[in-house]
């Protein structure tokens, strides 16, 4: 009776060992198999044809902490030279290039915390809310006493995206303020084929306002859509899809794999060492 129990201990504990392997293998590749040739494919419905490209894109609105480069122009370069002069104090800040471009600091108005800067004999502006056309409508109005038809230039030194997945994250300085999502992503190195492409996530605030908007690249409504320009402060993020739950765990399965056929081995050993 006892060698017929160990006999069946010997069939049980190997057979175990099988299933639990087989079972990991298994959900492997029906994790894998969720996932799509088809969802790989860009732009999906797009022929060969013309387009009518919309160029409008939407104008950002200066909130808080907005660093601002404001060069003021004229016919007497001396008058203007004193409106372009580095502002010193808590107006001016410096901002280092981190695009990889090199180049050195640049001088610039920062927003402050009441939406107001302090402007050369114009005194304390409140600015919040303002596109940057109106803030140079306004200075080229409010400065003729000072310069004959003043030309009023104004670009925000801070306009930065950051794009986040669930491996990494990193924000970049746009040069270009007139930069779509396409070339965004190809500043960053594009999307991977473990991430999802037909579920992005832009993340866009207002001052309080905060917006949420889905984006399916895999359609070629994405030309069309409201975020297809980005904002300053923009969030761009990417989730990974059920094959990149396989990818991270490839290990893990492998291991549990391995220790349940080290287990199988040893039960086989010890008992032939009872027997």
């Amino acid at each position: 009776m006892l060698k017929s129990n160990t006999n069946k201990t010997q069939q049980t504990k190997p057979q175990f060992g099988r299933l639990t392997a087989a079972a990991l293998l298994f959900l492997a590749f029906a994790l894998s198999g969720c996932y799509r040739y088809k969802n790989q494919i860009l732009f999906q419905g797009l022929k060969d044809t013309t387009y009518t490209a919309s160029m409008q894109q939407p104008k950002p609105i200066i909130q808080r902490g907005d660093q601002l480069s404001i060069m003021v122009y004229g016919l007497d370069d001396k008058t203007t030279a004193y409106f372009n002069a580095p502002m010193g104090g808590g107006q001016a800040g410096m901002m280092m290039q981190q695009s990889g471009q090199g180049g050195g600091g640049m001088m610039g108005y920062i927003v402050n915390e009441e939406g107001t800067i302090e402007f050369p004999k114009l005194g304390t502006i409140n600015i919040l809310g303002y596109t940057h056309e109106q803030l140079r409508d306004t200075l080229q109005n409010r400065l003729t006493p000072w310069i004959k038809d003043p030309i009023v230039n104004v670009r925000m030194l801070n306009f930065r995206v950051t794009f986040m997945t669930t491996t990494h994250a990193q924000t970049v300085f746009i040069m270009n303020q007139k930069t779509n999502i396409l070339q965004f992503l190809g500043m960053v190195g594009g999307i991977q084929w473990t991430d999802r492409k037909d579920n992005i996530l832009i993340i866009r605030q207002i001052d309080s306002v905060r917006q949420v908007i889905h984006v399916d690249f895999t359609n070629k409504e994405i030309f069309n859509s409201p975020v297809y320009y980005l904002q300053p402060n923009d969030i761009v993020y990417v989730e990974p899809n059920k094959l990149k739950f396989v990818e991270s765990n490839v290990a893990v399965i492998s291991l549990v794999t391995s220790i349940t056929s080290t287990i199988s081995i040893l039960v086989l050993f010890i008992n032939n060492l009872g027997k």
